[in-house]
C-alpha cells in the first residue's frame, strides 16, 4: 500500500513538473516584462503577442476606430508587419489573430512605458535624435515627416514670419518647439511668440479652432487629417524628422530584427504601399519639399 501511495505521489510530482514546464515559457516572458527586463524575439513568440505603444488620436497614423474599438493607421500597419515577421505569418493573419497588443501612448508617456518593460517597442511618430539615442534604441526611419503650421485662414498668416505675437501650440514632450526656434534662426525671422503644450493633437487643433491659440505645429501628416474649410497649412516645411521604432535601451537583438524587417519592407515596396493606403508622404515627396 505504501509503495502504491509513493508511486501515485511520484506520478503527481512528475505531472506537476510537466505542466510547469509547458507553461514556463509564457510565465518567464511575462515575468520579464513585469520586471522591466528586455524581451527577446523568442520571449515575444512565447508570450504570443508583440506589445506596442501606439498613437490613438492621430487620423491615418494611429487612431482607434470608434465603431470597432480597433487601432488603425499607417503606424498600426507597420506594427502588424513586425508581428507578421516575428510570428512567421502574413500581415492578414497577424491582424486576424490580433498578434499585436496595443497600448495608447503620448509623447509624455511612451518613454517610461519602454523603460519599465511594459512595451516591446513604440511605433508612434517617435522622432529619432542623437539625444534620444542616449535613452532608447531606434531602428532606421520608417517614415520621414516635415513639420509645419496649421492656422485659421482668417489669420492672414502664410509663414512663421507672419506670426508675431502668436500663441503656437505644440505636442507635449515633442521636439517641435526647438525645431521652430531653429527654423526661425535659420531663416532670420525675428518675431515674438508664445508656445503652449498639448498632450493630444486633437486637443491642440480644438484649441486652434476655438481661438484659444493662433497656430498649431506638428508633423504635416498629422495636421492634414484635421483640415477643414476654415483652416490652412502655411508654406513652411521644416525640421524633416526621421521617425523610427523605439525600443528599450540596450535591446540590440530586437532592434536589429526590426531594423532588418524594415529594410525588407522598403526593398519590397511594401512601406510605400502602406503610405499610399493611408495618404502618407513618400520619402521622395518629403525631400522635394525641403
Amino acid at each position: 500500500m505504501k509503495k502504491r501511495m509513493m508511486a501515485v505521489m511520484m506520478a503527481a510530482t512528475v505531472a506537476c513538473s510537466a505542466l510547469a514546464g509547458c507553461s514556463s515559457g509564457t510565465s518567464g516572458s511575462t515575468a520579464k516584462a513585469a520586471s522591466g527586463e528586455q524581451r527577446t524575439v523568442a520571449d515575444i513568440q512565447e508570450y504570443g503577442k508583440l506589445k506596442v505603444g501606439a498613437k490613438s488620436d492621430t487620423v491615418n497614423i494611429g487612431i482607434i476606430d470608434t465603431a470597432t474599438g480597433e487601432y488603425e493607421g499607417y503606424d498600426i500597419d507597420v506594427a502588424y508587419e513586425m508581428a507578421a515577421k516575428i510570428f512567421d505569418c502574413t500581415y492578414d493573419e497577424a491582424v486576424e489573430k490580433k498578434l499585436v497588443e496595443f497600448t495608447s501612448v503620448t509623447a509624455k508617456t511612451r518613454g517610461g512605458l519602454l523603460d519599465n518593460g511594459e512595451l516591446d517597442c513604440v511605433i508612434a511618430s517617435f522622432t529619432t535624435t542623437e539625444e534620444r539615442k542616449k535613452s532608447w534604441n531606434f531602428t532606421q526611419p520608417y517614415r520621414l515627416e516635415p513639420v509645419t503650421f496649421m492656422v485659421s485662414k482668417a489669420s492672414g498668416a502664410e509663414t512663421l514670419a507672419d506670426m508675431d505675437g502668436f500663441i503656437i501650440g505644440v505636442g507635449q514632450g515633442t521636439t517641435t518647439a526647438e525645431l521652430i526656434g531653429q527654423y526661425a534662426k535659420d531663416k532670420g525671422i525675428e518675431i515674438n511668440y508664445e508656445v503652449q503644450d498639448f498632450q493630444y493633437i486633437s486637443d491642440g487643433v480644438a484649441a486652434l479652432k476655438t481661438g484659444q491659440i493662433d497656430a498649431y505645429s506638428v508633423d504635416r501628416t498629422g495636421l492634414l487629417s484635421y483640415m477643414d474649410d476654415t483652416m490652412m497649412l502655411t508654406e513652411d516645411a521644416f525640421g524633416v524628422q526621421d521617425i523610427g521604432i523605439a525600443l528599450k535601451l540596450g535591446n540590440d537583438e530586437l532592434t536589429k530584427y526590426m531594423d532588418d524587417t524594415l529594410t525588407e519592407l522598403k526593398e519590397s515596396g511594401r512601406l510605400d504601399e502602406l503610405k499610399k493606403k493611408w495618404g502618407i508622404l513618400t520619402d521622395e515627396e518629403v525631400k522635394a519639399m525641403e
